[in-house]
């Protein structure tokens, strides 16, 4: 297997990586070879750019002055909310709420479900390869309101299949909260059809498209979720902004999950009423900057093409597992049906932060530890693994350069 037979990159992404600055720089004398995406993305000059431009030119609160200076804030801030509903495919920017991150957006939605409908004895269904931002919030709504959580385990190699789905389903089960993609091994799940018999049961879903969002078009008319949640600095955007979907028949009908300013109607000392969505779960002045370079990230995205990139991920990933599969001293973790954008490893004698340690004194940045999977960890018999994961940036060189470093780095073990 030659890997030009299998490596293709589309014109746009060859020499993509002179767009992302800190690429360029050296620690050591060597230059950055970047395998952490999955973590946090890299950030290109058009995103960098935004935030400096909109500081220096056209900075001031949103929503709030009449002033030249705060109508044009808002206007690129509400831009940047129908930039996010065009790239999910959602027909009301309404259902669009700006958070810190996708956590925030998992913590809000199980909040107001606790105040909403969840009671004592209903069944809220998680994976056992869920990230920890959608693990905890459910135990707390739990706890809250007597509800118990119900275990959906995947097979020995990382599959969830809709049918264990659906065997789990019983006329108590309230809630279904799964990733799109995994974080812990890059699995992809059957996302549509899980959403669609939901739909059917009447059961509320909730889908962390964190790992999803930089690798796959996310069409939300298609896939029907009643709410879904992606960070921006996994989408090459900044920290500290994030996106929630809900749809309008539940955000209307929760109560907010913050108060304070922006998100009010009328207030007196002793009662307040509420303005409508999105305001309405956006208490305080936002991350005005973050948002509207997310707007610009989405533009960056777009302009090298959603399915360029999907191909991208899927071409690299298949040429890793490659790479990785001739190497003896390699175990890979799982062995999903649908693997992108994420490969988790083991080398056999050594504990994976030696291994991360000794890549990164050859300059190559790369994960090791449980990723905030610890119950998929154990899934596979491991505290710890070493996981690689891609961004647009990266290229077949990038993994060459990996595995013959691996193959030096064998040599202490």
């Amino acid at each position: 297997m030659n890997k030009l037979d299998e490596i293709s990159l589309p014109n746009k992404l060859c020499n993509i990586k002179k767009e992302f600055p800190i690429l360029t720089q050296t620690f050591n004398g060597k230059t950055i070879t970047y395998l952490d995406t999955a973590a946090s993305s890299q950030k290109p000059k058009k995103v960098i750019n935004t935030i400096k431009d909109t500081y220096e030119q056209s900075y001031a609160n949103v929503h709030r002055g009449i002033y030249k200076l705060s109508q044009i804030a808002t206007d690129k801030y509400e831009e940047a909310r129908s930039k996010v509903s065009n790239f999910l495919n959602v027909k009301n920017s309404e259902e669009i709420i700006f958070t810190r991150g996708a956590t925030e957006g998992i913590n809000l939605v199980a909040n107001c479900l606790s105040e909403y409908c969840l009671v004592e004895g209903d069944e809220i269904i998680l994976s056992t390869l869920e990230h920890h931002s959608n693990i905890i919030p459910w135990q707390m709504a739990a706890k809250r309101t007597g509800a118990n959580i119900v275990e959906l385990k995947p097979d020995k190699d990382g599959n969830i299949f809709v049918q264990d789905f659906k065997n789990l389903i019983t006329e108590k089960t309230k809630v279904i909260a799964l990733p799109h993609i995994t974080n812990s091994i890059g699995s992809i799940l059957d996302i549509e059809e899980i959403c669609n018999e939901a739909k059917k049961r009447n059961i509320i879903s909730l889908i962390d498209g964190c790992q999803a969002a930089p690798h796959l078009k996310i069409d939300l008319k298609k896939i029907d979720p009643d709410f879904y949640v992606f960070s921006g600095h996994k989408l090459y955007g900044p920290s500290g902004i994030g996106v929630l979907f809900g749809k309008k028949k539940y955000l209307d009908q929760f109560m907010p999950y913050q108060t304070g300013g922006e998100m009010i109607d009328f207030v007196s000392i002793k009662e307040s009423t509420f303005t409508k969505i999105p305001n309405k779960f956006e208490a305080g002045t936002p991350n005005i900057v973050g948002a509207i370079s997310l707007g610009s990230a989405i533009d960056f995205i777009e302009e090298l093409g959603i399915n360029n990139i999907h191909q991208h991920s899927s071409d690299l990933t298949k040429y890793l597992v490659y790479k990785f599969k001739s190497l003896n001293f390699i175990k890979i973790i799982g062995n999903p049906i649908k693997r992108l954008g994420i490969v988790p490893f083991l080398i056999e004698g050594s504990h994976p932060h030696d291994i991360a340690l000794l890549l990164d004194s050859r300059g190559i940045a790369l994960r090791a530890g449980h990723h905030c999977a610890q119950p998929a960890m154990r899934h596979f018999n491991a505290e710890t693994t070493l996981r690689a994961s891609f961004g647009v940036y990266n290229n077949e060189e990038d993994i060459d350069f990996l595995i013959a470093n691996l193959k030096e780095i064998r040599k202490y073990f």
